[in-house]
């Protein structure tokens, strides 16, 4: 199937490894151009630079920190110069703490905050009046299930994500006169070789799983490049889960 993506201009965040890096290199193949932002990998985001250059595309590498607005209105300005601007975005950047909410000190959780919601704001409000003029564009934002479901060990996270997806349901119907669409993929636990839990605890966990395994980043591009073609033009202001069927809800 054709998805309309040949030519145009994406930012993917977090994209320097797992799930980001996936995502990335399926939309260069393509022919997209991709501005791969990062904030610490600076080796890995090299490295997948390279292997996107390799499918004949353009890469922008971008680094910075999504909660610092001046940070993002610099990448905007580097992307402009380089690729002529962004058609697309796709959010996968994240920052979580695994630990129940009274183990945090009160200037913990700003952090989690900061990335996982106003990131969103700060991307959607430095980006989007462009696409505005050109009555053309896409949002998608990634979260973790916890947003939609909840977790004790997740909570701020889960907490600063469900907000962007309220955030994002309202912009859909600010932007949706012109020509641009808002949506969120809600991802389960997705294997990225960071999970250090014992033999007993991992088949716990994948027992709440319906399909009986946990996700792979392959898992994930596919949802991903539908949003961004043009098959998914009527839709906005949804959340796609891509989660084995661990949380079923309407």
């Amino acid at each position: 199937m054709e998805l309309g993506l040949n030519g145009k201009n994406i930012l993917i965040t977090g994209a320097a490894k797992g799930v980001g890096r996936v995502i990335a290199l399926t939309a260069a193949k393509e022919g997209a151009n991709i501005a791969l932002h990062y904030h610490s990998s600076e080796r890995e985001a090299g490295e997948t630079g390279k292997e996107i250059e390799a499918y004949g595309g353009k890469v922008c590498l971008v680094k910075g920190n999504l909660a610092n607005i001046d940070d993002v209105k610099r990448m905007k300005e580097l992307i402009n110069n380089e690729l002529g601007g962004v058609d697309y975005i796709v959010n996968n950047a994240g920052w979580v703490q695994f630990k129940s909410f009274f183990k945090y000190q009160p200037e913990e959780w700003k952090k989690e905050v900061d990335i996982n919601f106003y990131g969103v704001l700060n991307l959607a409000h430095t980006f989007i009046p462009d696409m505005q003029r050109k009555n053309q564009g896409k949002l998608i934002n990634i979260v973790g299930d916890s947003a939609r479901t909840g977790d004790r060990n997740l909570i701020i996270s889960a907490a600063a994500r469900s907000g962007t997806i309220s955030f994002l349901k309202s912009l859909a119907k600010e932007v949706g006169r012109n020509n641009i669409q808002c949506n969120i993929v809600s991802l389960g636990m997705i294997d990225q070789g960071e999970w250090n839990y014992n033999e007993e605890t991992m088949g716990k966990i994948i027992n709440q799983y319906p399909l009986k395994r946990l996700g792979k980043v392959e898992d994930v591009p596919g949802m991903i490049m539908f949003l961004l073609s043009d098959s998914s033009n009527w839709i906005t202001g949804q959340v796609f889960p891509i989660n084995g069927g661990y949380s079923m809800i309407g």
